[in-house]
């Protein structure tokens, strides 16, 4: 029977087939010799490979891990576990005859070090881990059973944890953002099984994690503070968790994105790990709150006309109208049936119109007092917000700015506006530029499409890594405090993946 150097190998040193890339790089010059001496070692080998077969206890005993493995996946074959091992031919990873391997002592260490991430080492059973994989050095009758529990025990943790990382622990909807459509699933089975593959466990591990710059900053100061300063990292750890959690919420980082901090009150134009541009904002009201979302910027408009709300309308206009109509048409309002029809303001019996029945659209024109301002910029969302400028440019002087109806008015949009021209097609942006000014000189609404829609993030965060230092941010709307009773409860174990 031919037997090939690489099963000869396998059959002598079970870590082989675990670790080739441990193998040291023989030169080409230093073959010769090996051969001679290679050729009389195959002679050996081959004729004691049935000794060899029956001495060797590692490989029985690893067929009976993989055995039970493959019990255990026809109990429960759509758990996340089971899909692990059966990806690996039923192989056991973090086991072996000797005790742990490499990449299970790196998963503990990994584990036990959850809280430079912002997680819960607990929550990753860490001091059981510790207790099996030390029971695992002593062997014995129940190693085999010992051996499985703890592949078991092990890959849920590990999956858990990726999840958290790249996920984040919250799952409920009404603390979270919803996701944009079309937001690939993270496949944590696969990170695990290619952080096994990848030679350095730890490092691969941690690529679940986002990659936006404001993670990646608040990351590097959190662990910057746990080194230098104890008492401080104690008393900011729910913060910087709470914070991480929200970021982890996010879509992956695009390489141009706008980023709006509801807490502040600042708009960041980022590209890749730099801010190229910052500016003011104004958000809503603590009674009309802003709401965190992701979307897309897909167009803008010059000189817009402003489509009343029909929660101003019913309940801040309708009060002024039934003292005095005029009111609509000093400040350049104008009244609209539901169908479009022009109504005149002045032949309505505006006592006898209730909040509740209110049927007409309020509409302003484009003009320099327009509440809109110069330039409106649009994206989809569920709440009828937007970016845009505004007349009040005094409101962006204030310290605090949470002053609108849940809109989100930006300083110095028109700069904004050219930059996104320049980055869609810089080839017409001239062109758009100077028909973007004729639109405001003529006071002639004009829309600008973008080929490349800008992903927008509104966010919430209540700190903030500002340089090598953590920077706490007023939590305008208390939204923290849900938040941190989510956050202090249990997380919910992705389906199948409850640590037994």
């Amino acid at each position: 029977m031919k037997t090939s150097l690489y099963t000869l190998l396998q059959l002598l040193f079970p870590r082989f087939q675990r670790q080739p890339q441990a193998l040291p790089v023989v030169s080409k010059s230093a073959w010769a010799p090996l051969r001679r001496t290679g050729a009389l070692f195959l002679v050996m080998v081959a004729a004691n490979v049935g000794a060899l077969g029956m001495s060797r206890t590692a490989e029985p005993l690893d067929a009976s891990v993989a055995a039970a493995l493959r019990m255990q996946a026809t109990k429960a074959s759509a758990g996340l576990i089971s899909a692990f091992y059966s990806r690996l031919e039923y192989a056991p990873v973090w086991t072996q005859l000797d005790g742990p391997t490499p990449e299970a002592q790196a998963a503990l260490q990994l584990l036990t070090q959850a809280q430079r991430f912002g997680l819960k080492p607990a929550e990753y059973n860490v001091v059981l881990l510790q207790t099996m994989l030390d029971s695992l050095t002593q062997g014995g009758a129940q190693s085999m059973q010992l051996r499985v529990r703890t592949e078991h025990q092990i890959t849920a943790a590990l999956l858990r944890f990726a999840y958290h990382l790249h996920d984040g622990r919250i799952t409920d909807p009404n603390l979270r953002p919803a996701q944009l459509a079309g937001e690939p699933i993270f496949d944590a089975v696969a990170h695990l099984q290619q952080a096994v593959r990848s030679g350095n466990f730890t490092e691969y591990m941690l690529t679940a994690q986002p990659t936006s710059r404001s993670y990646v900053r608040l990351v590097w100061a959190w662990q910057r503070l746990l080194q230098t300063d104890s008492v401080a990292a104690e008393r900011m750890a729910l913060s910087v968790a709470l914070n991480l959690e929200r970021l982890r919420w996010e879509p992956r980082a695009d390489s141009l994105y706008l980023a709006v901090n509801i807490p502040a009150y600042s708009l960041q134009v980022v590209r890749g790990a730099k801010v190229v541009a910052t500016h003011r904002v104004v958000v809503g009201k603590t009674a009309t709150p802003t709401p965190e979302l992701f979307s897309r910027l897909t167009f803008f408009q010059a000189a817009p006309e402003w489509r009343v709300p029909q929660s101003i309308s019913a309940n801040e206009m309708l009060p002024k109208l039934r003292r005095d109509p005029s009111s609509l048409t000093e400040r350049g309002f104008e009244l609209f049936t539901a169908a479009g029809k022009r109504v005149n303001p002045y032949r309505v019996n505006w006592k006898q119109v209730q909040p509740e029945t209110f049927a007409y659209q309020i509409r302003q024109l484009p003009s320099a007092d327009n509440a809109l301002g110069n330039v409106v910029f649009r994206f989809a969302n569920p709440y009828s917000i937007y970016l845009h400028d505004t007349p009040t440019k005094a409101a962006f002087r204030a310290t605090n700015r949470a002053l609108s109806h849940g809109c989100i008015r930006v300083e110095k949009p028109l700069e904004l506006a050219r930059f996104l021209l320049q980055r869609d097609n810089p080839a017409r942006a001239d062109d758009r530029a100077q028909d973007l000014q004729t639109s405001l000189n003529r006071s002639e609404t004009k829309g600008f499409g973008l080929q490349a829609p800008v992903p927008l993030l509104v966010r919430y965060l209540t700190c903030e890594a500002d340089g090598d230092r953590l920077r706490v941010l007023p939590d305008i709307y208390g939204r923290d405090q849900a938040l941190t009773q989510a956050w202090q409860g249990e997380a919910v174990a992705p389906a199948a993946l409850a640590l037994r």
